[in-house]
């Protein structure tokens, strides 16, 4: 993809990003077109990237943030971004952090565990709050992608096991200060083969079920990975147009595509001495 530099590129000393926001406002348009469809809230993953202008962007497009640390959510709520559209996640969240969160209010906390499940608990109580989390859950759906980058196989070190679901249901009645509001997963990166979401769909329908069966009736399901992209002529191309179906009455995707397909990196005309 072809398109013109600004006229002070040239002078500029140091290489730099060059943000193709034309593109970045067409994908997200077509990503809550097709979302909106389907009463799916789209939450962007900040830690593709943070850039102010950037997020302002994403914000005036109805998006909302998903968050994997405390500067992240931080980062969010200065940027604009309301309390109740943003979720964190990610392993080995700090008290600090948590604390960040729990005082601004935010949506909801992806839990890990069940000794991140306890901690939230007790500094929830401590604030006088109820916080509201959605349990991570491994749901051994195989991405296809390189086995570095799989994070929903059961072999893999993240989430809650299906085995281990029921138990930690049980154990929330001893945790008065969390709210239970859904369901997490999050299957790779670098994905080509949509069909793994279908799957993924179809797994998160059966415990929805299940849950209710057990006098749970949770209003949302969120899902995260994140489609392969060209990261050097990115191209306008269409949105995928895989169409999972979620039963639940509300859910959340999480990704960081559409910021990540519309930059391009410059650098002055320098000699080039060794490797950099």
């Amino acid at each position: 993809m072809s398109f013109a530099l600004p006229a002070d590129a040239a002078t500029r000393p140091t290489p730099f990003y060059l943000y193709d926001l034309a593109l970045l406002d067409q994908t997200l348009t077509a990503v809550q077109q097709a979302a909106r469809s389907r009463g799916i809230h789209v939450h962007y993953a900040l830690k593709a990237n943070a850039n102010a202008p950037i997020l302002e962007r994403i914000r005036q497009h109805g998006l909302g943030a998903d968050c994997v640390s405390g500067p992240e959510v931080h980062r969010a709520l200065d940027t604009g971004f309301a309390p109740q559209d943003v979720v964190f996640a990610g392993v080995g969240k700090s008290d600090a952090e948590i604390n960040l969160a729990l005082a601004a209010d935010i949506w909801c906390f992806n839990a890990e565990s069940v000794e991140e499940l306890a901690v939230l608990n007790e500094l929830a109580g401590a604030q006088g709050r109820r916080a509201r989390v959605a349990l991570r859950i491994n749901p051994n759906v195989d991405a296809h992608t390189h086995h570095y980058i799989t994070t929903g196989l059961e072999a893999n070190k993240f989430g809650i096991s299906l085995n281990d679901l029921g138990g930690v249901i049980d154990q929330l009645s001893a945790l008065p200060n969390l709210e239970l509001v859904g369901l997490h997963a999050h299957i790779g990166s670098q994905i080509t083969n949509l069909s793994v979401f279908g799957e993924l769909s179809r797994k998160m329908n059966e415990l929805q079920t299940w849950l209710e069966g057990r006098g749970h009736t949770l209003p949302t399901s969120t899902w995260g990975a994140v489609w392969a992209l060209t990261t050097t002529t990115p191209t306008p191309r269409q949105f995928p147009t895989s169409r999972p179906t979620f039963t639940c009455s509300s859910s959340t995707w999480c990704g960081g595509r559409a910021s990540r397909c519309t930059w391009s990196w410059a650098a002055p005309s320098w000699p080039r001495v060794g490797r950099w």
